[in-house]
């Protein structure tokens, strides 16, 4: 019975995180604890899982497109740092004040986005090369894998409205681009917990099937219906999201 709540839980959170950039783990954490898994097994079951379906989803919203490849790979190299120290909090330091934190800046920008309206609807050039905007945009790939590693809710929707701004992207490339860094990030922390011990493949393995089906829907759908529905998508997901994360709910 274990392994059908896993992939029915995974599959309805990596489709709407996949359409949104919202997080799979606000679902998945809270079930698998339930469940009875200690946190970090029930993170290092949610990372295998992503391993697996954030580059399928990546496929789905970047095929067709000229990729930025320098952007791209050392936006992912640079937060693989992050990623390491939060591994290293998810072993020994309560998350309790990051989500809440990461919940605030959420909402802030769930109202930026909602009145901005044309924010992410188009690909716009980026006018002018801007060293100091440049390091500021790598520099946030710290923050984003540090939080990867521990919770990871929400990563999308940051990186979504730092590439739009900064890299002049629309919310579908924004999409593929983070699906595909976050892969880097997932796989080094799933990675570095199962070297601790954490692990259990009667858990991953529906995870990871449930996860995979899901993000496949959920890409296919989003690339398929365009900027609009998933801008639509982003601000109620991330509210909610947002909300929650504040609350502890």
């Amino acid at each position: 019975m274990i392994p059908v709540i896993i992939f029915i839980t995974t599959f309805v959170s990596t489709l709407l995180s996949s359409m949104s950039g919202g997080g799979a783990s606000i679902i998945n954490l809270p079930v698998f604890l339930a469940l009875g898994m200690p946190f970090p097994l029930a993170v290092a079951v949610q990372k295998v899982s992503s391993a697996f379906w954030v580059l399928p989803a990546a496929y789905n919203y970047l095929r067709g497109q000229v990729i930025q490849w320098r952007f791209l790979l050392v936006y992912a190299c640079v937060g693989l740092v992050g990623a390491y120290l939060g591994v290293l909090f998810v072993l020994e330091v309560n998350q309790r004040f990051l989500e809440v934190g990461i919940g605030v800046l959420i909402v802030l920008l769930v109202v930026y986005t909602y009145f901005n309206k044309g924010l992410g609807l188009t690909v716009r050039p980026v006018l002018a090369h801007h060293r100091i905007k440049e390091l500021g945009t790598y520099a946030s790939s710290l923050v984003l894998g540090f939080y990867e590693s521990i919770f990871g809710s929400g990563n999308g929707i940051l990186f979504s409205l730092i590439s739009v701004y900064t890299k002049g992207l629309d919310f579908v490339s924004a999409l593929g681009y983070y699906f595909a860094i976050a892969f880097a990030w997932v796989v080094f922390a799933a990675t570095l917990l199962i070297y601790k011990g954490y692990y259990d493949f009667s858990f991953m393995i529906p995870a990871v099937l449930g996860g995979v089906l899901g993000a496949w829907c959920g890409s296919k759908l989003g690339k398929f219906k365009g900027n609009h529905f998933i801008k639509v998508i982003f601000v109620l997901v991330a509210a909610v999201l947002g909300l929650k994360l504040i609350l502890g709910v």
